[in-house]
């Protein structure tokens, strides 16, 4: 691919950014005190303070309107293009309004199986956070079941996320952790509130419905005619009396949209709704992207330390089975690894046993 395909890219991805970082200050201004619920699946995000001036750095807003006149939907195809030829799978443009593409094949199967073995033990029935508190209350929003996976966890979820940030040309750690969820008959997930880009991965399809709705969607003519010519494989909710579109979920799959125009502003096609699972079992991955680096639990290199000076005699005294999280750490190091791993390890999960090596370097 010409190197021009990856300058345009950039510079679309650049333009996107530093737009809505200055519309994100026009709107601060305006703001008003809302109390809608903040579903958990965007982990609870509350509001966050202004983001910093796109003037900074040389930027101005004449430029920023020069680049977006400049910048053709013919460009952004060509970016795409490039990072589709670096991989296995294909890359469709689905729909400018709001702004959705398709890569098919963009996972491996065993990387599919991966990501369901990671979180499958841990699988919750899915939250939604009240719009007065902080913790999570069971709603009819949400009927599928899922559980958080801690950022670059493993090799895989860390190639995965990197593909995440190449597919989206956001970083990786713009993501907030992976989100697995597990859908089973009549299970369904409501349209969600919005952030600046979302990638859905489909882990394992189900054998009919589970379809990806776009109600609100402007379809490409392609898009629209594939639709219409699909009406046989649809749910009653997927097809949705022809309106938008839908994306019936294939294993590997994977969808990105943008929740937000160019310049800032929220896009209200981008609402979507996961429909029904009616016959089957489906698993999805999903990553949210935020316009800034998101704080969140990410994992660490473990060093075979202990963090307190009682650990040795708390681990003698059985801490280690007792108190797992804060002695040996489930997903990222704990307080007293050195401790817990000098005893026997016959127990210890393989995030633990990874937690382990360095000590086992130093013997």
């Amino acid at each position: 691919m010409p190197r021009s395909g990856a300058r345009l890219r950039n510079a679309w991805v650049r333009v996107f950014v530093v737009a809505f970082a200055a519309a994100s200050c026009a709107r601060a201004e305006e703001s008003t005190e809302t109390e809608e619920p903040r579903l958990i699946g965007w982990l609870g995000e509350v509001a966050r303070p202004p983001a910093p001036s796109a003037t900074g750095d040389g930027a101005t807003n004449s430029s920023i309107e020069d680049a977006l006149l400049s910048s053709s939907s013919e460009s952004a195809v060509k970016g795409a293009s490039e990072i589709g030829a670096k991989a296995r799978g294909t890359w469709t443009t689905l729909s400018w309004s709001p702004r959705a593409f398709l890569y098919q094949n963009f996972l491996t199967e065993d990387e599919c199986e991966h990501l369901i073995a990671l979180g499958e033990k841990k699988l919750e029935r899915s939250t939604v956070v009240g719009s007065k508190g902080k913790e999570g209350d069971v709603n009819s929003a949400r009927t599928s079941f899922g559980t958080f996976i801690t950022r670059r966890l493993t090799p895989t979820l860390s190639a995965v996320e990197d593909r995440v940030a190449e597919y989206s040309g956001i970083p990786w750690r713009h993501q907030e952790q992976l989100q697995l969820l597990r859908y089973e008959k009549g299970q369904e997930y409501g349209n969600g509130e919005k952030r600046i880009a979302t990638v859905l991965m489909f882990l394992r399809e189900p054998e009919f419905g589970g379809e990806t709705h776009f109600p609100d969607a402007t379809p490409l003519p392609a898009t629209r005619s594939e639709f219409l010519g699909s009406r046989a494989k649809l749910s009653d909710c997927g097809w949705n009396e022809g309106r938008g579109f839908s994306v019936i979920p294939r294993k590997g799959d994977a969808i990105l949209f943008f929740s937000h125009h160019i310049n800032g502003t929220s896009d209200d096609a981008a609402s979507h709704a996961s429909c029904p699972t009616l016959r089957g079992i489906k698993y999805t991955a999903t990553k949210w992207i935020h316009e800034k680096e998101f704080d969140t639990t990410t994992f660490e290199t473990p060093m075979c330390e202990d963090k307190e000076d009682m650990c040795d005699q708390w681990a003698n005294s059985g801490e280690c089975e007792k108190n797992p999280v804060f002695m040996m750490g489930i997903e990222t190091v704990g307080s007293c690894s050195k401790s817990c791993c000098a005893r026997d390890r016959s127990r210890l999960s393989d995030i633990q046993k990874r937690f382990c090596e360095p000590c086992d370097e130093k013997m």
